[in-house]
């Protein structure tokens, strides 16, 4: 999108922007239905309670701190104000009153923005929030919702100022008609709001804060263009500059977090300034783009993630991408799906000819260099807090997976660990629910998934959902391919897929090497235990081991077995499953509350669903403890 189309969209939007979709009016019904059974349920009202206290316990201090604030400075004017009017003999009794109370809200209001305006750059500090999760707090505070704070801080100041600027413009045009028989100039007074300081720099913040929120909206961030987004969220220097000409006082609101973030920009500026080379880029046909790095100079842990810059489309955009590595890999790895001016930015530098799939190991720039990634993290998440439960349920949607990648492959190395002899885990089952529209995007993750299910199936579940509309060949493959159609005599044995599970070395020219995650098709199978079958990743024929291979799904490319789905989860059958599974396995003298650890990583339709199945399905017995991570 060249500038002149951006510009054009960005005007259009601005002035268009945020109408009440059906998606909103749909949230509405859910969440109204949640709040009644809230308060007619009382099993409904333990499990809210006993899932969300953390974030009530902010809400209800942050809303104390605000009621408290607004009531203080408005007695503090109220009688300033009402003890200074009196003195003006100009003014009728009733005109005193009314001036009085509009001064006195629009400074109650005022007084509001001052803490709110300061408070809403200390959730976005990254360093901060990494520190005080260090610390254990994020099992006081929910750290993880760090930006949906900066948000509801962010509409509550919105709020704030048509209450500040409403109170004032009363104020104005009331001290105009009360002094219209004595005031030799008038004119100051109704033209107060635009001609002097503080009527100036008030309505420069309003248009500030509309161009800001605007282009913050999803809607804009998401599916337009975040590049515009990113920059005109910059303006918040302006805003605060603003801000601080504007209020006489909100100096001293704001020096603290102002301290706070400026530190935290130089460490960003610090830990950022380390460039790491791309060791190999692999672009595959959904248009998900592989990154691997080298190590930089921090540790990590599973389910993090960190800001990557590459100075050759930006020198100043940073994005958050998760890590996808576990931290014992030797390489850093990144899973990026291009969807947005950025993404496809990287993905244009790597794959300019837009081949299908390429893979490219030690990728150099035209004059023979090295392409360098600046990271800066990493950070915690949700994840972190998975290693608290014995039983988790890992649910993704798309690229949402990548956070699990990393624990997928944690876990596994933790249980190979375990079986010589290392420390266990607390964590004993983990079901892995993976969701997607198409079979393209299984394609980077389909090998971990048969590896860690074939190593340690007594831990991992794994249950995909393929929710897209299947072609009619595609349907001929499921079918056609699965060994019960095998099975039952009618030989179809073109459709059926293998995956080699071992590496085979030929001993003699008809027969076929494999590699491990090697896909073949089946020509021909026996009794006798050697197999015919085309290797799909080199295009040669021959025969091969069938003990070395497993059947697997046409499409998703994993072992076949009944976890294996097309179509949307009913996530009632799921979570009645899993409390089964715990009832099973959990002693029949134990009486403290089995903690089931739900984390979701997906769209916010997704996430709103899981979040409704947790609290309705806890019982007595088994509680559903939800984390979402910010996608």
């Amino acid at each position: 999108m060249n500038w002149k189309n951006t510009l054009i969209d960005f005007v259009a939007y601005i002035f268009c922007a945020n109408g009440w979709s059906s998606s909103s009016r749909s949230e509405s019904k859910r969440r109204a239905s949640r709040w009644k059974a809230f308060f007619t349920n009382p099993e409904a009202r333990k499990n809210h309670i006993t899932s969300e206290w953390r974030k009530w316990l902010v809400f209800i201090l942050w809303a104390c701190i605000n009621i408290g604030l607004f009531i203080e400075a408005a007695v503090r004017w109220h009688d300033l104000i009402y003890a200074k009017l009196s003195k003006i003999t100009a003014l009728k009794t009733e005109d005193i009153l009314r001036l009085t109370w509009y001064v006195t809200f629009a400074r109650g209001f005022g007084q509001l923005l001052n803490f709110n305006s300061a408070l809403l750059i200390v959730p976005t500090m990254r360093t901060l929030s990494n520190t005080l999760r260090t610390l254990k707090l994020s099992h006081i505070f929910p750290l993880e919702k760090n930006l949906i704070f900066h948000r509801y801080i962010a509409y509550w100041v919105v709020f704030c100022t048509v209450g500040h600027g409403f109170f004032h413009y009363l104020n104005y045009a009331n001290y105009y008609f009360a002094y219209s028989n004595e005031q030799t100039t008038v004119t100051s007074s109704i033209l107060a709001c635009w001609v002097q300081k503080y009527g100036i720099t008030g309505n420069l913040l309003v248009f500030v804060m509309y161009l800001m929120y605007a282009t913050s909206h999803s809607n804009y961030r998401k599916t337009r263009n975040y590049t515009v987004f990113w920059y005109t969220h910059h303006l918040f220097i302006i805003f605060f500059v603003l801000l601080l000409v504007h209020g006489k006082v909100f100096w001293i609101w704001f020096l603290g977090p102002c301290v706070l973030y400026l530190f935290e920009r130089i460490l960003r500026n610090v830990r950022g300034s380390e460039e790491t080379v791309v060791k190999r880029v692999h672009c595959l046909p959904s248009r998900v783009l592989e990154i691997v790095l080298e190590k930089p100079r921090f540790d990590y842990k599973a389910g993090q993630y960190a800001y990557i810059n590459c100075p050759l489309i930006s020198k100043h955009e940073w994005h958050a991408m998760t890590i996808s590595s576990a931290p014992e890999d030797e390489f850093l790895h990144f899973h990026i799906k291009c969807a947005g001016d950025w993404t496809n930015a990287l993905m244009d530098l790597f794959n300019p000819t837009h081949s299908p799939t390429v893979v490219i190991n030690k990728p150099k720039t035209p004059d023979d260099k090295d392409y360098l990634i600046k990271v800066d993290g990493p950070f915690g998440t949700a994840a972190d807090d998975v290693f608290d439960y014995e039983t988790v349920m890992l649910i993704a949607a798309g690229i949402g997976a990548t956070p699990y990648a990393s624990l997928l492959k944690h876990f596994n190395n933790k249980l190979e660990e375990e079986k010589k002899g290392g420390k266990p885990i607390k964590i004993r089952r983990c079901f892995f629910y993976f969701i997607n529209r198409d079979h393209g995007s299984w394609e980077w993750f389909s090998s971990l998934l048969n590896d860690i299910e074939e190593k340690n199936p007594h831990f991992f579940q794994i249950n995909t959902y393929m929710t897209g509309k299947l072609k009619a060949e595609e349907v001929k493959k499921i079918i056609y391919g699965s060994s019960e159609y095998q099975q039952s005599g009618k030989k179809q044995t073109g459709d059926m897929l293998l995956r080699a599970m071992y590496e085979y070395m030929p001993t003699s020219s008809d027969e076929l090497e494999l590699h491990v995650n090697d896909i073949i098709e089946l020509k021909e199978q026996d009794d006798s235990g050697w197999w015919e079958g085309k290797n799909l990743n080199t295009g040669k024929t021959g025969l091969f081991p069938s003990n070395y291979v497993i059947h697997i799904d046409a499409l998703t490319k994993l072992r076949e077995n009944q976890n294996r789905h097309y179509g949307r989860p009913d996530w009632k059958r799921e979570f009645t499953y899993v409390k089964q599974w715990i009832d099973r396995n959990t002693s029949q003298h134990k009486k403290v509350r089995s903690k089931v650890g739900v984390f979701v990583c997906g769209p916010p339709a997704l996430s709103k669903d899981v979040y409704s199945f947790a609290l309705a399905e806890s019982s007595e017995s088994v509680q559903f403890v939800y984390h979402k991570e910010n996608f």
